[in-house]
């Protein structure tokens, strides 16, 4: 294999192994850590096995950011299931959300309603900004306890859902739990439309408390009185015998999380196109080709899952189909302006909410990524995989060569010093790298070759030798 190919195979394969151990890193260290993330260093901690026959409030507490999405859904739906079981005192949803993406926040405002044990949502911590948009918005309104950091929004609820849009039942729900939370329709108009802060929540009567953090949060719930569907309840957090334990998203609905948010889709989607592209172009079937695949299967379930502009996504992909035609006819000129401009059109209408636009300078970088990766490199990798200049594929018959990398049944091998694909003929699966091989005849750009043994050989020409000499 040519320097250049290797070095171009050697990086795509770094690309994904990195990816993947990052995907993976963080997943893990949010699932194993999520007590210490969840608490911002102030938060109590379960209690250890000696102080178990001590506890008398058992608190199941998940944090969560970025979309309330599917796995978000499930992950509340499993957390109240295993708080009624288990008897839990109190449920605790600590959100910062920008929104809902194909999500049913009816059917997430019905389970805090239906549910005996009592629930508080709290917009925090303290330091992040946080804010509850959308579906979030309305999850922090129907708990029964509402709380939220000094820096904290919320609002705007109008959409709920992205991929749904703008909708009746959102404006209806919301005017619904504020009045139930003892606000008004005008701040239930002012949550639709726009960002409300702390002051003016506490000051409508929506908001029960402030607290900057999960510990102040359980301290100020103490001695408050709710009322679930079981009925009022008062609080008791006895922070001597309390036992909090917090949840997080498992692996997979973390990944699925992950592939919710709308530039990694994006980056996904052209990435993986890019892999398998790349792999059209070789033979057999590599690292990169396989990292395509799994790669546009998570855009894939993104695409899904956000709203997107399906005319937009047609347009990327054909910008880079356009830029794989361009790399196999070597050309720079109108098919390489008509893949850019593809591209570009595609990339800035990719999505149908406006919060969920992709920046421009993603869109420039994305574009000039393709267009270096396509027209520069891997129109070199052709030209390095074409042979020497004046050499036809077709007077190859005959010649002797090396595997480099292994047939099965497509790869290369070095033939009078030169690199070309090849493809193997002979009567084992494949051929290993190192094997002495000869050229038999061509398909196309691709040389077929069959095994060849130079022992045999050499005996089969000293015998023709020997016989030559006693006729002579």
């Amino acid at each position: 294999m040519s320097p250049l190919l290797a070095a171009v195979r050697r990086l795509c394969s770094l690309a994904v192994v990195a990816l993947l151990v990052l995907g993976m890193t963080a997943a893990l260290s949010v699932t194993l850590e999520g007590p210490a993330l969840a608490q911002g260093g102030d938060a109590s901690g379960a209690q250890g096995p000696a102080e178990a026959a001590e506890v008398e409030t058992s608190v199941e507490v998940l944090p969560f950011d970025g979309f309330v999405d599917p796995p978000v859904t499930a992950q509340i739906r499993d957390v109240l299931a295993q708080a009624e079981d288990e008897g839990a005192d109190l449920v605790i949803l600590q959100l910062d959300s920008g929104g809902g993406v194909s999500t049913d926040v009816e059917e997430l405002v019905a389970l805090i309603d239906e549910s005996s044990v009592p629930v508080a949502t709290h917009v925090g911590p303290l330091g992040t900004r946080p804010t509850a948009s959308g579906a979030a918005g309305l999850l922090w309104l129907a708990g029964d306890a509402r709380a939220a950091s000094a820096d904290a929004t919320v609002g705007p609820i109008d959409p709920a859902d992205f991929a749904v849009g703008e909708s009746e039942v959102d404006a209806r729900l919301t005017r619904e739990l504020v009045e139930r939370a003892g606000g008004d329709a005008d701040l239930a108009d002012r949550l639709l439309d726009g960002e409300v802060e702390v002051e003016e929540l506490e000051a409508a009567g929506v908001l029960t408390l402030q607290a900057q953090g999960l510990e102040p949060l359980l301290v100020d719930l103490d001695g408050h009185t709710v009322t679930t569907a079981a009925g009022e309840q008062e609080l008791t957090l006895a922070a001597g015998a309390m036992e909090v334990r917090f949840h997080s998203l498992g692996l997979i609905r973390r990944m699925l999380h992950a592939a919710t948010t709308a530039p990694f889709i994006y980056l996904l989607l052209v990435v993986g196109l890019g892999m398998l592209l790349f792999e059209a172009f070789q033979p057999g079937f590599g690292v990169a080709g396989l990292a395509g695949v799994v790669t546009v299967a998570i855009g894939a379930f993104g695409l899904w899952v956000l709203p997107v502009v399906w005319w937009g996504v047609a347009l990327v992909v054909l910008g880079l189909l356009l830029y794989a035609i361009d790399t196999a006819i070597a050309g720079f000129g109108p098919v390489t302006i008509a893949a850019t401009a593809a591209f570009v059109v595609g990339s800035l209408n990719f999505y149908a909410a406006e919060a969920l636009a992709l920046p421009v300078w993603l869109v420039v970088a994305a574009t000039l990524t393709a267009l270096i990766f396509f027209v520069l490199v891997m129109t070199t990798v052709l030209r390095a995989q074409a042979g020497p200049e004046g050499v036809a594929v077709d007077d190859l018959v005959g010649r002797l060569g090396t595997v480099r990398s292994v047939l099965n049944p497509e790869g290369h091998v070095y033939i009078d010093g030169a690199l070309w694909r090849a493809r193997w003929t002979g009567d084992a699966r494949r051929a290993k790298v190192g094997t002495p091989v000869r050229v038999h005849g061509v398909d196309g750009p691709v040389v077929l070759v069959e095994a060849f043994d130079p022992d045999a050989a050499r005996a089969g020409g000293a015998g023709a030798d020997q016989e030559d000499a006693s006729q002579s």
